[in-house]
Parts: C-alpha cells; sequence; structure tokens
C-alpha cells in the first residue's frame, strides 16, 4: 500500500463493538489510528512508505546546505560551478549508502532523529572525507573552496537532523489526526495470542495498532474472553471468526495478520494460513508460547521486537505499487494513442460482419475479488438473451463470428481493456480475469486459486506468454495457469513487466491456443 487507501465505517463491521483499541488509551504517536474515528479517517497513509520520503528529504537538505554554503562562503571567488556539482552529488550519493547501512531509513530511527544523530554526523563526515580523498588523488583539490567544504560539512550535519524533526514532527501531527498506521488483528484466543498481545502493549510499535481479534474454529462468546483476559486486555474486541476475519481484510480494513495459534495445532495453522493467502494482507506466525522466554533478533523491521515471523507478505505494497500504476498509466495512454485508428478499423469490421454491439461487457473478479466490468470487442454473434453458464470458446466453436475468430487468435479483442487499465480496475500485466461462474468452479476444486486476486488482472500475464491461455479442458491447465499467476504476483518487478509485455507482442499475437 503506497499512499492511501479508503476506509469503510470501520473494524467494527466484522463483529463486535471495536470501539477499543489495545495500546490506544495514552496519546502515543505510536498508537496512529484509532477504532472510533473511521469515519473522520477515510484515508490512511501506510508507514511502508516514510523511507522512501525520508531518503528524498534527505538529498533535498544536502542539496539545500550546498546551496547555502557556496552563496555565503565561496561565491563571491572565481570556481568552476561543475566541481561543485559533482561534489554535491557525490556526498548525497555516499550518505544515502551509508545511511542505508546505518538503518537510519527505519521507523523507529525516523521517529528518533536526536538519538540518531550521531550516526547522521558519522555519515556526513565520512562522505566527506571520501570526497577530500578523491579530489587529493585526483589533483583537483585546489578547485575546491576551503570554506565551503567545511560549511557544507557542517550545514549538511544541521540541514539533514533538522529535516528528520521537521519529519518527525509531522508524523505525529498526522498521526493524531489518524492518517497514518496500520491495522493489526490476532487470529487466536489462547494463552498464546493474550502473551503476544501483552508484549505488543509492552513494545508498542510505531503507527501500528491491534484493532482486536478473532477466535479461531472454538470460538469463545465475547464475555467468555473477557473472562479470560486479565485486565489489561479486555480493552480488545472479540471480533468474530476466521470467517468475519476474511471479510473485514477483503473489506479493507486489515493491514497485518498475527496467527497467534499453538505450534502443535499444526493442521489449523496450516489450513488458517492457507486461507489467508489469498489476502492482499501481510501475515506473521506468532512464537509458541517458549518463544515469549527468549530473546529475539531484529528481522522485522517495524515489528522487529516482537516474536514473530513473516510467512505471508502482501505483494507489489509500498513504492513498487507506486511505480507499477506509474507504469499502466503512462504505457497505458501511449497504447491508447498509437491504437486508436486500429481500434476503429476493428470496430467497423465487428459492425458489418454480423449485427449487435461492437463492445462485450462482462463482469469478473479482480483485486481482492471485487467485481469489475470488462471491455472486450464483441467476438461472437449477440444474443438477447445471454447464456446462463459462460462456457469456453473451443476450436470450431460456432458462436464466433467471422471477424471474431480472427481477433480471438491474434487477442486483437481484448485491447478494449486499455480503458479497464485507465479507469484502474486492471493492470496492463497481471493474472487474466476469469468469468464469475469459473471462479466459483475452480475455486472449489483448486487449493490456493483466489491468490491470484491478491494484485489487479492483467490484460496479459506471466501464463499468458507460458502458453496458458485460450481453452482449459483439463484441470491441470487451470492449475498451471494458477501457479503462473501466483509467481507473478510473488516476483513482480518493472522488468519483468516490460519482459512479459515483450514476449506478448512477439508470442501471445501469434499463437493457435486461443479460439
Amino acid at each position: 500500500m503506497i499512499g492511501y487507501r479508503a476506509r469503510g465505517r470501520g473494524i467494527d463491521d466484522a463483529g463486535g463493538d471495536g470501539n477499543a483499541a489495545y495500546g490506544m488509551n495514552k496519546p502515543d504517536p505510536r498508537a496512529a489510528i484509532s477504532p472510533n474515528r473511521a469515519d473522520d479517517a477515510p484515508y490512511v497513509f501506510s508507514p511502508a512508505i516514510l523511507p522512501g520520503i525520508v531518503r528524498g528529504l534527505d538529498i533535498v537538505m544536502i542539496m539545500i546546505a550546498a546551496a547555502i554554503s557556496y552563496t555565503f562562503l565561496a561565491g563571491r571567488y572565481e570556481y568552476f560551478d561543475e566541481y561543485y556539482t559533482f561534489s554535491t552529488i557525490f556526498v548525497g550519493f555516499i550518505f544515502l549508502v551509508l545511511a542505508n547501512r546505518a538503518d537510519l531509513y527505519d521507523v523507529n530511527a525516523i521517529m528518533r532523529p536526536l538519538k540518531r544523530a550521531d550516526d547522521i554526523m558519522v555519515a556526513v563526515i565520512t562522505a566527506f572525507l571520501l570526497l577530500l580523498s578523491m579530489a587529493f588523488s585526483l589533483k583537483v583539490s585546489e578547485s575546491f573552496s576551503r570554506l565551503w567544504m567545511f560549511g557544507f560539512a557542517g550545514g549538511g550535519i544541521v540541514t539533514l537532523v533538522a529535516g528528520r524533526l521537521a519529519v518527525c514532527g509531522l508524523l505525529k501531527r498526522l498521526s493524531r489526526r489518524h492518517m497514518v498506521g496500520r491495522n493489526l488483528v490476532v487470529l487466536g484466543t489462547g494463552a498464546q495470542a493474550q502473551r503476544f498481545l501483552r508484549r505488543f502493549s509492552g513494545i508498542n510499535p510505531y503507527f501500528a495498532r491491534i484493532v482486536g481479534v478473532y477466535a479461531d474454529r472454538d470460538a469463545p462468546t465475547a464475555g467468555a474472553w473477557a473472562d479470560a483476559c486479565d485486565e489489561g486486555l479486555r480493552g480488545v474486541p472479540l471480533l468474530g471468526g476466521l470467517d468475519a476475519l476474511l471479510r473485514a481484510a477483503r473489506a479493507g480494513k486489515i493491514d497485518d495478520v498475527v496467527v497467534a495459534l499453538p505450534w502443535n495445532a499444526d493442521k489449523e495453522v496450516a489450513q488458517a494460513i492457507e486461507r489467508l493467502k489469498e489476502l492482499p494482507v501481510n501475515v506473521y506466525l506468532s512464537s509458541d508460547l517458549v518463544g515469549f522466554e527468549l530473546a529475539f533478533r531484529p528481522v522485522l523491521g517495524a515489528f522487529s521486537d516482537l516474536p514473530m515471523f513473516e510467512v505471508v507478505q502482501r505483494p507489489i505494497s509500498g513504492w513498487s505499487s507506486a511505480l507499477k500504476a506509474l507504469e499502466d498509466y503512462v504505457l497505458a495512454t501511449l497504447i491508447l494513442i498509437v491504437i486508436s485508428p486500429l481500434l476503429l478499423a476493428i470496430a467497423v469490421a465487428i459492425k458489418l460482419d454480423t449485427p449487435g454491439p461492437v463492445f462485450f461487457m462482462q463482469r469478473r473478479l479482480g483485486f481482492n475479488n471485487k467485481e469489475f466490468l470488462i471491455y472486450k470487442f464483441r467476438s461472437m454473434h449477440h444474443r438477447k438473451q445471454p447464456e446462463t453458464t459462460v462456457r469456453q470458446a473451443t476450436k470450431g466453436d460456432p458462436r464466433v463470428t467471422r471477424v471474431g475468430r480472427l481477433i480471438r487468435a491474434t487477442s486483437l479483442d481484448e485491447l478494449p481493456q486499455v480503458l479497464n487499465v485507465l479507469n484502474g480496475t486492471m493492470s496492463l500485466v497481471g493474472p487474466r480475469p476469469h468469468a464469475l461462474s469459473h471462479n466459483e468452479e475452480y475455486g472449489r476444486q483448486i487449493r490456493g486459486y483466489f491468490a491470484r486476486h491478491r494484485v489487479k488482472p492483467g490484460i496479459t500475464g506471466w501464463a499468458q506468454v507460458n502458453g496458458l491461455r485460450g481453452e482449459t479442458e483439463a484441470l491441470e491447465k487451470m492449475t498451471a495457469r494458477i501457479e503462473h499467476d501466483v509467481y507473478y504476483a510473488e516476483n513482480w518487478s518493472l522488468l519483468f513487466d516490460l519482459r512479459i509485455l515483450i514476449l506478448t507482442a512477439i508470442v501471445v499475437f501469434f499463437q493457435k491456443s486461443a479460439y
């Protein structure tokens, strides 16, 4: 989740009152979102974007320090500006590398700027020492003003710390307005879950709050849950069972799920995680009871001090989602401009070939199992009474028109889906959306089928460029398609998308598996 996410009425829609959030009794910037303020805060900014924002701010602060130092300490002399420009870029690059190595972009470091000021100072001084070493080795040290160099170094430390203090203050203000944070829930109501809740209360991670617990199969009543907890945990609401958790996650009200079930209940744990894998959330497995007695190494970023392990990661999140959105909107706009004459020609051919509309629209399941209307060129004979059950086209299918046979074989019937990309319901690359009846059919037969809906559907995808398109007469073919879709979601990169788009132009338009 890169920027904002629409909230509904609040987590309590899934069951329970949802009015008491664990760790929200004291004003703390770490407790970011109060559940009773969900209506007042329709958008929530994810902490995942903070490191990228602070990196950009650090570069700006270094440039400001360099400009101020040059203006007041070196500008009255005649020097070559290109040396100063290169030096500023060099210092900025080295500082980013060193700051990253020192974990200065961790959320805890961002929220404690004064405590980490010494690390900032060390990174800046090291960058300038490397700059001086390079200047002496290249015999260009005489081209720099010493005053500028010292002013830049000192000013860089001051501006970097000042910038981080400003960010920290702004984040505290945003957290008080319930505009930044993560909603975390716990699956489990036993001793393991209760001990996790107490540990969470003691650590209280920045910008994360527990909004409630969900029970496994043996769900206690709200009264029994309250009686089983000690006084410090009675404010944590019981929101229902696993089905209620799935509904709340699909409604976009949950960011992270911690499975806190006993490890000896391995079947229940595995089954719960298997169902949660189909959701666009991060899933963690809490340590067994003995883990709460041991020291854990910091390996999980914002949740580094909590005894749990990541088992499912939300795909294409953080800045990756911004990069993919930029890719979609820019390329889709360019493609639409280029193919407009082709779209017009196909529309005329369809109209002249058979009576009926030019476009075919059908409801499909998209991201997070949400329905949307998909646009395609009509390739079959128009029927006033649509078929109740959607049948895949087969070789020699009499329903397909003459023009339809051509545009289906070359995938030209999919081109109007560029409009779906521009309206945000689809992506250029992603799992192909199936008809609703096919989702119901294959969802019953293939375990983990709906995991493909953790990302937006695409016009083309990894399965399609590997020959898995068209008719799936055998269940094994659909299973292979799902495996490719899940692999794509878990291994996305911009280069991967570009590779698929290039392969689409070479392979998909000319293969013979679509009828």
